[in-house]
């Protein structure tokens, strides 16, 4: 019996979720999204946009309805994401620990967040992509969005999803429309 037991194991009962204030939440979504928008923060955080014409990158509507992930690379090389994804394909290592034997032996790098307004197909072409991730506008994630705690992630949005996001947030002239008492 080498190695043995842990001294003072970790327990069921440890509180691993806490309570956040809604509002905080929320403000906390919309920084990590403006700081998408800063190529200095963008590139502080790891991600390869020399290429990339403008940040925010916003794409046309017609990104959504793309089915096949040949096409999906195809339509991410040009718009110049091509070398933040060959990044994340050469970081692909092997991981410390025992994590390695609990089925998450490698760890790689994060690509781009594309983020879109009705899924039309591009959920199923990206998702054999290695980095990049997809995330519908009306549920947008604070993990996702900063991935360890850093913000700053490389977006790329449908043009609808970049026009709904006033209505979610709201924006410099007034209030949400679809958040009652947020401003």
């Amino acid at each position: 019996a080498r190695g043995g037991g842990m001294f003072n194991p970790t327990k069921v009962w440890r509180r691993w979720h806490r309570r956040v204030n809604v509002t905080q939440k929320r403000h906390a979504v919309v920084t990590a999204l403006a700081a998408s928008s800063l190529p200095p923060l963008v590139m502080a955080r790891g991600h390869r946009i020399s290429e990339v014409a403008e940040l925010p990158l916003v794409v046309s509507d017609g990104l959504e309805s793309v089915t096949k992930t040949k096409q999906a690379v195809e339509a991410l090389k040009k718009l110049g994401a091509g070398e933040d994804m060959q990044k994340v394909l050469d970081s692909k290592k092997l991981r410390a620990g025992q994590g390695k034997a609990r089925n998450r032996r490698y760890r790689m790098r994060c690509g781009p967040l594309i983020i879109y307004n009705e899924d039309n197909g591009i959920k199923r072409a990206m998702r054999n992509i290695p980095g990049v991730e997809t995330a519908s506008v009306e549920n947008l994630d604070l993990l996702r969005l900063a991935p360890g705690g850093s913000f700053g992630r490389f977006l790329i949005f449908t043009e609808g999803a970049f026009k709904k996001l006033s209505e979610i947030y709201g924006s410099a002239k007034g209030g949400a429309p679809m958040k009652k008492g947020y401003h």
